[in-house]
This record gives structure tokens, sequence and C-alpha cells, in this order.
């Protein structure tokens, strides 16, 4: 498989509609389906969850990442 690098700039409403659902999710301990651009895929339920911040040169980012690997 290819490698895929995607960023995507969301609605706050849709932003928080995941959110939603991937906590459901994560409570439930079920895997979650998600679609980024054209593609859909599963996030298993055990996969590893990071937190980061980073600051450079004045800008500051906060990622909330899943982390897996895949079995394909």
């Amino acid at each position: 498989m290819a490698d895929r690098d995607i960023e995507k700039n969301v609605p706050v409403s849709q932003f928080v509609d995941t959110l939603r659902r991937l906590a459901d999710a994560l409570e439930a301990g079920e895997s979650f389906r998600i679609q980024v651009q054209s593609k859909r895929f599963t996030v298993p339920a055990d996969a590893s969850i990071v937190i980061s911040h980073e600051v450079e040169d004045g800008e500051e980012e906060l990622e909330l990442e899943l982390q897996w690997t895949n079995a394909g």
C-alpha cells in the first residue's frame, strides 16, 4: 500500500461529531469506522492513543493520534 499523509480542515460541527463518535467507540471498546477524503477505514479497538503538543517558531500544535499496525 502506498504511503498517505492527508490533512483536511473541517468545520467545528464535523470535528465535534467525529470526536463524539470516536469517544463512544473508545468507551465501548469497539473499533471505529471513518472516511478521510475518499478512503474509508477502520481504527481497531486496541489502537494506541497518543497526545502530543509541539511548539516551534511561536506556533503551537496539539495532536490527538490513534496509532496501529495494519495487519494486511
